[in-house]
């Protein structure tokens, strides 16, 4: 099981990899992970996760854009469905787990 650490620095190593193709998006940080992890202990998240998968899909736009196969294309597409449907943090993180290994070319 990865670590709240772990997970928050995968999240900015993905949208890193999109902030070095595109700088007019948001410069990627650890804290907005842990914000969603301190609200979802609060009960009230709805805000910070709704912020954090308009990042996550804002990354998933600019890949887009880049020359990319068709199944790169392809599984860009179905990790936006599983961003669209995630409900918490442990889904968010598996967004990012899928997310890193389809943006590998981007490293």
């Amino acid at each position: 099981m990865a670590t709240q650490e772990m997970i928050a620095m995968r999240l900015e190593a993905f949208l890193n990899r999109a902030y070095k193709l595109d700088k007019r998006i948001k410069r990627p940080s650890k804290g907005e992970y842990y914000s969603l992890t301190r609200a979802e202990e609060k009960d009230n998240y709805q805000k910070e996760l709704k912020t954090l998968k308009n990042r996550i899909e804002q990354a998933i736009e600019v890949f887009f854009k880049q020359a990319i196969d068709y199944q790169t294309e392809e599984s860009l597409k179905v990790l936006g469905s599983l961003n669209a449907q995630a409900k918490n943090s442990n889904d968010v993180a598996t967004v990012i787990e899928k997310g890193l290994l389809i943006t590998e070319q981007f490293k």
